[in-house]
């Protein structure tokens, strides 16, 4: 009987399923992991962004936008909740892939009977919490929440079309006591990083006019732009002093150098290769008078110059360390720029580095790296500064889970999107704000240990959101949970065992590609020998390290991190850099007579003029091609002055009578090409000294042969 009972149940709840579309067992609705994704979901705000004890509703706004070719009918959200969060690897997992939010589950929420393609509708659900309300949570912690949204598309069934995966932090039941305080405050410091999401510099030469890519950088400078959110969240935060003191700056050069050369007056490159002035003139002044600002007595550190990949620029440089060191120490520019000097010899690399690296920055008087802690591998906690193997280096681990927490993660393909805090600005900081509770919190299992948190340093996120996780940590330290600690207290802390940077496998695919290098080594090695060639100039006073200077920026530029997944965007960049080069080389030139030359004898020397265009001396070298018919002496190295004009004779020989040409280049002694070559036309009339020997030798011999015969015949008519 209790067999048929429940056999009549199940096909009930298979019939119903199929009446009305929904799941039988009541969980959310699963697209099929080939499911096109149909509605994109946008966030605009979650109020609360986290949950206390006086916590009276949950609300989540935004819009849905139909971006399929059907319409969507009954398009509805509720909001699920998964399992409190226990465990560091349980939260790590979670950012890693969504976990099950089946725990509670609200009631849905109407949203739209019709979503016509293209068209794009609000969204919003508020949830009753704590008094009579259903409970959602049952203890303080962290807990997934997923915003699903369903609808049923036109010739199809009700499915989940859109989804938002986040954690939130619960640091007290609604309607219940608040929760006691932890024992005792984890101390916490914050690396604020201001750079660009990649380099933009096409040239800047020296004494020229700087040429962007893009006048992206203009829009990311002004107020409401990227940039300026970054600077301006850390201005809302300054009176709040022990915060605002716990905050250091990590800073790209390489963005400095660009904003100031900006506010002088700049061009931007075209689609078609033209070049139009830039619009952020007054925006770039505005910025760094801002940022400087914020900056007065601020701790401050250097990032890599256009945050280098150091692996790949001792690849660019077959091990030299010259130019990693010019990528890390720009105190210079610091203290001109800024009117700050930053940390001395503290360096954040983006991401690992190897022993040729770590070398290199022993020499470039970097004494501590701040790295993830999954690239500095240790036996035991790295709760303190660590010394890296087989270095006198210090390595400082920043939290991974923090890190994870802000790292965007949206998908490219074109399945039902989960998509996550990170994937949306307006609420980019929400999963740091449920981790930085967890590992704050008295429920979590880490041991207090100290923890650094560093926004990603190509995050774009509004000012609000900015301004949200800086204050939500002064929140934190209000409540017992953190106590801000100046991160320079945090480097001065004694060395705690031994750590090994771990560089493998792994950093593989994260490299930038081998085309990329390629490139930029052979642009290297070309600068380096044009540069020996160079000499100061007493009269223009500027020094050959002067013009190579940009160059080398440029190989810098196109070494950046930014360019690890965009070969293309790599390649262009190196090819700026080239450019560069190219320009400078082709300051230096050869000219011949416009004329045909008749050679008079057969040792008229060949006139040519070398010009030098350059404000530095340079020593070149006269190649000669294609002169089959003329033998030249060997040419001496010849130096010309700045800016000069020299004009010269190459002695050489001619070897037959008629008309041919010889072309005429010029290279540095070391063999890299400078200008374009020249061709000349000659007309010899002349039997050079080869030929002239063989005729005079021919015609006496043909002499003697014929007064031989005539001899033997004279003498035959005698005996005759």
């Amino acid at each position: 009987m209790k067999r048929l009972a429940s056999a009549t149940l199940t096909a009930f709840l298979l019939v119903l399923q199929a009446f009305i579309g929904v799941p039988a067992s009541g969980a959310q609705a699963q697209p099929g992991p080939d499911a096109p994704s149909r509605l994109r979901l946008d966030i605009d705000e979650m109020n609360p962004r986290l949950l206390v004890s006086t916590s009276s509703t949950l609300t989540v706004s935004g819009k849905v936008t139909n971006t399929g070719d059907r319409r969507i009918t009954n398009v509805q959200v509720r909001l699920q909740f998964g399992e409190r969060q226990t465990t560091s690897r349980q939260l790590g997992e979670a950012l890693a892939e969504a976990p099950p939010t089946d725990a509670s589950i609200t009631k849905y929420v109407d949203v739209a009977r019709v979503v016509e393609p293209g068209q794009t509708v609000p969204l919003q659900i508020t949830v009753p919490l704590g008094g009579d309300a259903k409970p959602l949570v049952s203890k303080p912690g962290v807990y997934p929440l997923l915003v699903n949204v369903n609808g049923t598309p036109e010739f199809g069934g009700q499915a989940r079309l859109a989804a938002f995966s986040m954690l939130l932090p619960v640091l007290g039941v609604p309607g219940q006591s608040p929760p006691a305080k932890p024992e005792r405050p984890t101390e916490l410091s914050v690396l604020w990083p201001i750079a660009d999401t990649r380099p933009r510099v096409v040239a800047a030469p020296f004494g020229g006019t700087l040429v962007l890519s893009d006048d992206q950088l203009a829009i990311d400078l002004a107020p409401g732009g990227r940039l300026d959110a970054l600077v301006t969240a850390a201005k809302n935060v300054k009176g709040e002093t022990r915060l605002f003191d716990s905050m250091c700056f990590a800073i790209d050069p390489d963005l400095l150098e660009t904003v100031e050369k900006m506010a002088g007056g700049y061009l931007v490159r075209t689609a078609d290769g033209g070049q139009v002035p830039g619009r952020g003139n007054d925006t770039a002044t505005r910025w760094l008078n801002s940022l400087r600002q914020v900056l007065q007595d601020s701790c401050t550190l250097q990032l890599p110059y256009a945050d280098a990949d150091l692996p790949a620029l001792a690849k660019v440089t077959d091990g030299d360390p010259r130019l990693a060191k010019t990528a890390v120490d720009n105190t210079s520019l610091f203290e001109r720029l800024l009117g700050v000097k930053p940390l001395p010899g503290v360096l954040w690399p983006n991401g690992g580095l190897d022993s040729t690296s770590l070398g290199a920055l022993a020499d470039a008087r970097v004494t501590t790296v701040l790295a993830e802690s999954d690239q500095l591998v240790s036996n035991r906690p790295l709760t303190a500064p660590a010394t890296i193997e087989g270095t006198n280096l210090r390595g400082v681990a920043l939290d991974p889970l923090l890190s994870r927490s802000m790292a965007a993660t949206r998908p490219t393909d074109a399945v039902a999107a989960n998509l996550t805090p990170a994937d949306d600005p307006d609420v980019a900081a929400q999963n740091a704000l449920a981790v930085l509770a967890f590992q704050t919190g008295a429920q979590s299992d880490t041991d207090g240990s100290p923890l650094l948190l560093a926004p990603p340093r190509r995050w774009s996120a509004p000012v609000d959101e900015l301004t949200l996780l800086l204050r939500t940590v002064g929140d934190y330290s209000n409540l017992g949970m953190v106590s801000p600690k100046p991160l320079l207290e945090e480097l001065a802390q004694p060395v705690k065992g031994t750590a090994k940077m771990d560089y493998g496998a792994k950093e593989a695919p994260a490299e930038l590609p081998q085309q990329v290098i390629s490139s930029l080594n052979r642009t290297e090695r070309e600068t380096a020998d044009f540069g020996s060639s160079l000499t100061g100039d007493a009269t223009t006073q500027v020094e050959p390290e002067d013009l190579i200077k940009p160059i080398r920026s440029g190989l810098m530029r196109a070494s950046s991190t930014a360019w690890r997944a965009d070969a293309a965007g790599g390649l262009a960049s190196a090819g700026d850099a080239r450019g560069q080069l190219d320009a400078l080389r082709g300051q230096v030139t050869v000219e011949t007579p416009k004329q045909q030359i008749s050679l008079a004898s057969d040792t008229s020397p060949l006139p040519v003029t070398l010009k030098n265009s350059l404000p530095v001396g340079v020593t070149v070298r006269i190649n000669l091609n294609n002169f089959t018919g003329l033998r030249p002496e060997q040419i001496p190295d010849r130096p010309l002055p700045a800016r000069g004009s020299v004009p010269h004779l190459i002695q050489a020989e001619a070897l037959r009578t008629g008309h041919f040409s010889v072309d005429v280049s010029l290279s540095t002694p070391g063999g890299t090409p400078l200008g374009a070559p020249a061709r000349m036309e000659l007309n010899s009339t002349q039997f050079g000294l080869i030929t002239l020997i063989v005729t005079i030798v021919a015609g006496a011999a043909l002499l003697l042969l014929s007064g031989r015969r005539i001899y033997r015949r004279v003498r035959g008519k005698d005996r005759s």
